[in-house]
C-alpha cells in the first residue's frame, strides 16, 4: 500500500468512526494536559495534533489561548472549528503537515501514537517551544480487558515502558510520568511528557 493510499484509508476509517459516534463533543479533556498548557504564556500558539472535535482545544480556547486543531477527519475538524472563535482548524494527515518549520509555540498530542512523527514535532516548534504529550502504554491493555476503557489493542499504538522519554529526544524533558490515571476523561494507563526545544 502506498503512503497516499494509507492516508486515504486512515481518513475513511476516522470519518466512519465519527459518523457512527457523532461529534463526541461531551468528552472531557485530560486535566493534566490542560494544566500544563495553561502554565504557558497566554499569547502562545498551540497546535493540537490529531485533535478530533477539539476536546483539548476548547478547554484552552476558553482560557484565551489560540489553538490550531489538525486532524485527518473532516467531520471532526469541522465540529472543532465551530466550537470557539479562538480555534482554527486544518484537515490534514499530520504526516504531510502543511505548517512551516518553527511556526508554533506548543504542540498538544493526546491518545495518538505515530512514532515517526516525533522529529516533525521538534521541527514545528519554535525555539523554546513545548511538546505536551499523553498516550496509552501497554499496561492500558489491562484496563481495556477489565472493561473500564476503550482503547488501542495493537502494540503499534501502545508505548513500552520508558519509550516516550526516548521518542521526544532531542527535546529537553522537563516532566515525565507513567501511571494509571482516573479523572473526568476516564480510566487509562498512560505515559506523559512535557519537553522543550532548545
Amino acid at each position: 500500500m502506498s503512503e497516499g493510499n494509507a492516508g486515504r484509508d486512515d481518513r475513511s476509517h476516522w470519518e466512519a468512526r465519527y459518523g457512527e459516534r457523532g461529534p463526541e463533543l461531551d468528552r472531557a479533556p485530560s486535566a493534566w494536559v490542560i494544566e500544563r498548557c495553561l502554565g504557558m504564556p497566554r499569547d502562545a500558539l498551540f497546535l493540537d495534533v490529531a485533535g478530533g472535535t477539539g476536546r483539548h482545544a476548547v478547554a484552552l480556547a476558553r482560557e484565551g489561548r489560540s489553538v490550531v486543531v489538525m486532524d485527518i477527519a473532516f467531520a471532526a475538524v469541522r465540529a472543532a472549528s465551530m466550537r470557539h472563535p479562538r480555534i482554527s482548524a486544518v484537515v490534514a494527515d499530520v504526516r504531510a503537515c502543511p505548517l512551516r518549520a518553527a511556526s508554533v509555540d506548543a504542540i498538544v498530542c493526546v491518545s495518538f501514537l505515530d512514532r515517526s512523527l516525533f522529529p516533525l514535532f521538534a521541527t514545528l516548534l519554535r525555539a523554546g517551544g513545548t511538546l505536551v504529550y499523553e498516550t496509552f502504554t501497554r499496561d492500558h491493555l489491562d484496563v481495556v480487558a477489565r472493561g473500564h476503557a476503550r482503547g488501542p489493542r495493537s502494540l503499534e499504538y501502545l508505548l513500552s515502558p520508558g519509550e516516550l522519554r526516548t521518542l521526544v529526544m532531542p527535546l529537553d524533558v522537563r516532566e515525565y510520568d507513567e501511571r494509571l490515571v482516573i479523572d473526568d476523561a476516564g480510566e487509562r494507563h498512560v505515559a506523559r511528557v512535557v519537553a522543550t526545544k532548545h
